[in-house]
């Protein structure tokens, strides 16, 4: 019996991690995001550029080599960086159609009373190019933390973002989290929706939004109840009255954390990842399952998750960037009954950037930076 079991210990202790690769973003690019299709490409997008008015970027990268970088916004300098947490997100919708959202910058007709537009473009039907941004904000004001994009293969888009009512009270307490859907694939949009039922956003913090293997839209978003209460939110649902919200992170802490968050759909269902008093957790958000803590040394931000065929998960974050300030990235592989897999990794971050991550077809991951 020992000896089966000292056997048992060292298989453990073999178990082989997958290759992860660290790969430059072209251009210098910040604040990459990336989905894969199911031919294993990578659709990423990124920002290049001043801080306070940047650019979008569209570059796809397959056989371990970029396309050539496309411009995706029209206006010029219509995208800031600065925060971290208000650059481009991007998903992958009908007949595998690219579909990207970002904050607006004062240059693509913002103003320090009113906010920024939340601007949102889709690829051109012939993959040509994409079409001019257009806000999406009708009768809400005072956009700050990033918003997101979100769709299925069925024709839904969704872009979410917090703001507060036109003509609300100043303040985070009156924030809330909007939703403006399309059912013709981004070609149409209606006026957005409240689908948060506490009203308090945390007004520098980013939102990030999730359509399902099954067709259901998960948000993760930080709350602003009584100044302290900064508790990392979850909403699965699309439509005003119908969504079920919960807390999965509470936190106490009266300023404004600038965090961001992060989802992959596994054969378990979807993974959340998101940051509690400084650590980075990660949790089935289907289920009763206790989040797993990340282990740490600093303090860690910007999460992001791949998983691969063998459903291994990848996590990626920061450590010790904040306002105007470069750190570190570090990452680990998590078995899939979540135990981890050595050994990881740590490489450095620029000023206003985070990273992104996917699995290849083969089982290996790559982290853009």
């Amino acid at each position: 019996m020992k000896a089966i079991l000292l056997a048992l210990l060292f298989s453990v202790t073999l178990t082989a991690a997958p290759k992860v690769s660290l790969v430059n973003l072209p251009m210098h690019g910040k604040q990459p995001q990336v989905v894969t299709d199911a031919k294993g490409v990578a659709h990423i997008v990124f920002l290049s550029g001043k801080e306070r008015a940047t650019d979008v970027f569209y570059v796809t990268r397959s056989g371990g080599k970029f396309s050539k970088p496309m411009k995706v916004n029209a206006i010029a300098g219509s995208a800031v960086a600065m925060g971290t947490i208000r650059g481009p997100h991007i998903a992958l919708g009908k007949y595998g159609r690219v579909h990207i959202a970002w904050n607006g910058s004062q240059a693509g007709g913002g103003s320090p009373h009113h906010g920024s537009p939340m601007f949102y473009t889709r690829m051109r039907i012939d993959g040509s190019g994409f079409e001019k941004e257009r806000n999406l904000m009708t009768w809400t004001t005072a956009l700050d933390g990033g918003g997101s994009v979100a769709a299925d293969g069925k024709g839904n888009v969704y872009v979410v973002w917090h703001a507060a009512p036109k003509d609300s009270p100043k303040g985070e307490n009156v924030r809330g989290v909007f939703v403006a859907t399309s059912t013709d694939g981004g070609k149409t949009f209606a006026k957005e929706k409240t689908i948060s039922t506490k009203k308090g956003t945390c007004g520098c913090c980013g939102l990030k939004s999730f359509v399902d293997a099954e067709g259901k839209l998960y948000t993760l978003y930080r709350g602003a109840q009584k100044f302290v209460n900064r508790d990392m939110t979850l909403l699965i649902g699309s439509e005003s009255g119908k969504v079920n919200e919960r807390i999965v992170g509470p936190w106490r802490i009266g300023q404004c954390v600038m965090s961001s968050a992060a989802f992959v759909q596994t054969p378990n269902g979807v993974l959340g990842a998101w940051e509690t008093e400084g650590n980075i957790f990660i949790g089935q958000l289907g289920g009763k399952t206790k989040p797993t803590k990340i282990a740490k040394q600093t303090r860690q931000r910007h999460p992001a998750l791949a998983v691969n065929k063998a459903g291994e998960v990848l996590v990626t974050w920061s450590e010790n960037t904040g306002w105007k300030k470069a750190g570190k990235f570090a990452f680990e592989v998590l078995a899939k009954d979540g135990q981890r897999i050595p050994p990881g990794g740590q490489q450095s971050v620029p000023v206003w950037s985070l990273t992104a991550a996917y699995a290849l077809p083969d089982g290996s991951f790559e982290i853009l930076h």
